[in-house]
């Protein structure tokens, strides 16, 4: 998510406190969808997450939206307008429970990959 803010011009909070429960070890937070975003069409009620981080989107960059946050109002996920399947997310979800947002990454990608098939 920091490099997707990052690469189209969005800039990063340096430091932030509260996002992480010792150093070490990694904590969870829950975090709210934004209603009618990609991440909400996965995980349409609030999740806890798994989070070890110290640093989050400050300026969103050009074209992205913030589809999830903190409790604290911090950015945990963005997304683009733009009709194609992408989603940052501020934590790592291959590290949590709920699968439901690598699900929706490889549903995505097998998508891509018949229609690109079916154009050959």
């Amino acid at each position: 998510m920091q490099l997707l803010n990052v690469a189209l011009g969005g800039t990063l909070v340096q430091h932030l406190d509260g996002h992480a429960e010792a150093v070490g070890v990694i904590g969870r937070h829950k975090v709210e969808p934004v209603p009618g975003t990609l991440y909400a069409s996965l995980v349409p009620e609030p999740a806890e997450v798994p989070t070890y981080h110290h640093q989050a989107v400050d300026r969103l960059g050009t074209g992205l939206a913030a589809s999830a946050h903190a409790e604290d109002g911090t950015v945990e996920a963005v997304e683009p307008a733009a009709p194609a399947w992408a989603l940052g997310v501020q934590w790592h979800p291959e590290m949590g429970e709920d699968a439901r947002v690598m699900r929706g990454l490889v549903e995505a990608a097998a998508a891509a990959a018949a229609a690109a098939r079916g154009r050959a």
